[in-house]
């Protein structure tokens, strides 16, 4: 799904139709729903599928979704599937074994940001979304605020993991679905660390000589997000969707990447590939 807005959010459908050119080439056709999917929240809807699941780069059928969405060769190839992508402050494109260098040129070596968002609790996390709200609501954050900039994803990386030793850098998804996150200082919290990390000296790369650069930004903008939820589900429980199981329930609410039904929930990211029809 994608999404635009904050108060509240609005969330589309992406989809692709895929043709076969020839024995070896396909085609994608990409398009957006007109009508947002919030429209069908408080409808008993039905989310079914076929089982088939097309790559997101290659177009290829796989029998098995791997990193959300493609085959095992793309997994294996693509620098964004390299671990280095969930781990940035072990990137590697300075040692020549990046997979794609001119991708981690183009993608992993522009301004990123450090920020804290308030999504199931405090966390910290980093992007290079522009604006960076874009990625707080993907995590279905409440509140968030930029704390400081650097010119690589390697750099964010490397502050995300050390603050990480005193505060989570993941989003706890059953207490995202649940409800509201408890009220924080926002400010106060990016304040105190910020003036700990000044008291510390970093390297990037960390096994090199070069002192990491940081730029410390404003903390007067907390950026506040709404999300089209009815009520919040009755169970906190992860619905899985298959060719045997498909879900039929009222849908109650957006939150993140995640539809909100009465008995559970779906994270539909992870889905990405998957053929699925959605009716009421």
């Amino acid at each position: 799904m994608s999404h635009k807005g904050l108060r509240p959010v609005s969330y589309f459908w992406e989809t692709a139709v895929y043709s076969q050119v020839d024995k070896k080439d396909l085609t994608a056709t990409e398009s957006t729903s007109e009508s947002p999917v919030e429209s069908w929240i408080g409808k008993k809807i039905t989310l079914s599928t076929n089982d088939e699941i097309r790559c997101l780069h290659c177009g290829k059928k796989t029998k098995k979704s791997f990193s959300q969405g493609h085959c095992f060769t793309c997994f294996t190839n693509l620098a964004e599937n390299d671990l280095c992508i969930l781990r940035p402050e072990t990137c590697h494109h300075h040692k020549g074994t990046c997979r794609e260098p001119d991708w981690g040129l183009k993608n992993c070596f522009k301004k990123h940001t450090v920020y804290f968002a308030n999504s199931s609790g405090l966390k910290v996390g980093i992007t290079k979304e522009n604006p960076v709200s874009n990625r707080w609501v993907d995590q279905g954050a409440r509140f968030g605020i930029p704390i400081l900039e650097v010119e690589s994803r390697r750099d964010a990386g490397i502050l995300e993991h050390f603050l990480s030793q005193f505060l989570p850098d993941k989003t706890s998804w059953q207490k995202m679905v649940a409800g509201d996150p408890p009220d924080m200082d926002l400010v106060r919290e990016a304040g105190k660390f910020l003036n700990h990390l000044e008291k510390n000296e970093f390297l990037s790369p960390p096994d090199s000589k070069s002192k990491l650069v940081w730029n410390r930004l404003d903390l007067k903008e907390i950026i506040e997000i709404s999300y089209p939820i009815d009520s919040y589900p009755g169970k906190i429980k992860s619905l899985k969707l298959t060719k045997e199981t498909p879900i039929t329930d009222t849908l109650v609410g957006i939150k993140g990447q995640y539809l909100l039904f009465q008995s559970g929930v779906i994270n539909i990211r992870s889905l990405s590939g998957l053929w699925i029809e959605v009716s009421a």
